[in-house]
Order: C-alpha cells, then structure tokens, then sequence
C-alpha cells in the first residue's frame, strides 16, 4: 500500500467525483475540521469515538492507518512553511 498528498489550487483544475462510484460521497474538508478530528474523532472501525467527538462531527481512523498518517502530516505543515489543504 502506498500512501500519496495531493493539493488543490483554488482555480485550478475541476475535480469531477460522478466518474467514480467509491467518490459518490466524498467531500472537502478544511484543515481546521481535520485537525479537530484527528484531536477527537479518531477511532478503529465499530469503536466508539473519544468522549470529546460531537455527534455528526468528521470521524477518522486509527493512527496506525495510513490514512491518519497522511491527514497529520498535511494539517502538521507537510506541504510548506504553514499548514494547508
């Protein structure tokens, strides 16, 4: 498995999700609302969240999974001198 950080550029290229069934869902998120997230929202499939998730809120995977490890790296400042998505 291989794990890849992607940037958006407001303007840039449109991003069509209809062309593929597993995006049907996929939504953007700001930085601020992952970093809260990877705080409280973090829990292994069928756990509970922590007691500080707020029901409805953005729910993320365990920190062994890469996708974890890749949302930390982008909010913790990856892309540059300052954090962005």
């Amino acid at each position: 498995m291989i794990g890849a950080i992607g940037q958006a550029v407001p303007g840039g290229e449109e991003i069509n999700l209809g062309h593929d069934a597993e995006l049907e869902d996929a939504r953007w998120f700001g930085v601020e609302e992952v970093r809260e997230a990877l705080r409280v929202g973090t829990s292994g499939l069928g756990e509970a969240a922590g007691p500080e998730y707020k029901e409805g809120g953005l729910r993320v995977p365990p920190k062994t999974a890469i996708a974890y490890q890749l949302m930390s790296a982008v909010v913790g400042g990856f892309l540059g001198g300052e954090a962005k998505m």
